[in-house]
């Protein structure tokens, strides 16, 4: 400002105009500016102003920033990824090839602006972590529990099961309370739409105990789990709580289990349908695991189907489908789980195997012993 009030107020009569800007390391025509601007507006031509451009050439349009804010706004709202990939895949897909898309960083600079993003430097990564995925479809299935709550405040539980390769929804199952049985149902009715995996990856909760990998052993699947207190091993389905926890808070709270049951199974829907995934290329799962080469229990061929049936179990005997099963009248009035695979059968009885048998398509019949009378043995 000093050197601006000088060149404002020196006369330029007895002043060698040259070699004051080369003194001062500045140009004739900024000396004149200066002048020019001080005559015309006073103390206030003396001001620095700015040198940014008055129009920006490449700037996105107006008109483009509120068609992002708008996406960014509708998925909020509905409890979705609103980040700027997400958005910009969005704008591909509803405003077809002649639309040029920004680029992620244009949109987030863009919601940054708009006040949509504020930085928190505790979410900057501390360490890197190994990213580690299957590669093949069922290689390996994750799977683990999480809690949510009902209207009135009653809190449940959602077991979750995710496809590690292509993040697949597996299953998601709401409960009042996850146990063996239930989880074990989980398991079962996922194989029973997408096939058995080669092996299972949990933590160490109870419901995940000897007995499961009993039961996953008995079908030629093997279990694994992550080391106490690190949570990053099952990272996939961990992440995957976050976001089904997001689409259920953008929701009016469910009064009942079965209510709730209808709303996550909308998410998983969307989740394997219609949800671009980062990590898969902005692919769905669906589509991912419709396309990848799959793997199963290392001690069964692939592509035998898996049926599982529910029913409860009279004078020893429980049905599945045109199959008469009998496992003995210690079980009466139990519900139990049949799965067939193939021609094996397993019967479960609260998570627990009660019968492991080899199915005779010929007969409807699935008799305890393999001849009538009482049993020799």
């Amino acid at each position: 400002m000093s050197v601006r009030r000088l060149i404002a107020t020196v006369d330029t009569s007895t002043l060698n105009v040259s070699a004051f800007c080369r003194e001062h390391g500045i140009g004739r025509d900024a000396f004149y500016a200066v002048r020019r601007r001080f005559e015309a507006e006073g103390e206030a031509g003396l001001v620095p102003r700015s040198r940014a451009p008055q129009r920006v050439a490449n700037r996105t349009s107006a008109a483009v920033e509120d068609l992002i804010v708008e996406i960014r706004k509708e998925l909020d709202g509905k409890g979705l990824d609103a980040g700027a990939e997400t958005i910009a895949h969005w704008l591909a897909l509803r405003h077809g090839t002649e639309f040029v898309v920004p680029s992620p960083s244009t949109i987030w600079r863009v919601l940054s602006r708009r006040g949509f993003i504020v930085a928190d430097p505790s979410k900057r990564p501390g360490r890197r972590w190994q990213r580690f995925a299957a590669d093949r479809a069922n290689e390996c299935w994750q799977a683990d529990v999480t809690h949510w709550p009902l209207a009135d405040g009653t809190d449940v539980e959602i077991i979750n099961v995710l496809d590690d390769c292509s993040r697949l929804a597996v299953r998601a199952d709401v409960v009042e309370r996850a146990t063996l049985a239930s989880t074990w149902d989980a398991i079962a009715h996922g194989a029973a739409r997408y096939g058995w995996p080669e092996r299972v990856l949990t933590d160490n909760g109870s419901v995940f105990g000897p007995t499961f990998h009993d039961n996953l052993a008995t079908l030629g699947v093997h279990l694994g789990h992550s080391r106490p207190y690190h949570p990053q091993t099952c990272g996939k389905v961990e992440r995957f709580h976050q976001t089904q926890k997001k689409w259920l808070a953008a929701r009016d709270p469910a009064a009942t289990i079965t209510e709730l049951q209808a709303v996550v199974d909308a998410f998983v829907d969307y989740y394997n349908q219609q949800r671009p995934h980062r990590s898969l290329g902005r692919r769905t799962p669906q589509h991912v695991w419709d396309t990848t080469p799959r793997n199963g229990p290392a001690d069964k061929p692939l592509g035998q189907p898996t049926v599982v049936h529910h029913n409860r179990v009279y004078d020893g005997v429980v049905w599945a489908g045109r199959y008469r099963i009998t496992i003995g009248a210690a079980h009466n009035d139990h519900d139990a789980t049949v799965i067939i695979t193939g021609s094996h059968g397993h019967v479960f009885i609260d998570g627990h195997l009660a019968r492991d048998l080899t199915i005779d398509p010929t007969r409807s019949n699935q008799p305890l012993h393999g001849r009538p009378g009482r049993p020799t043995q």
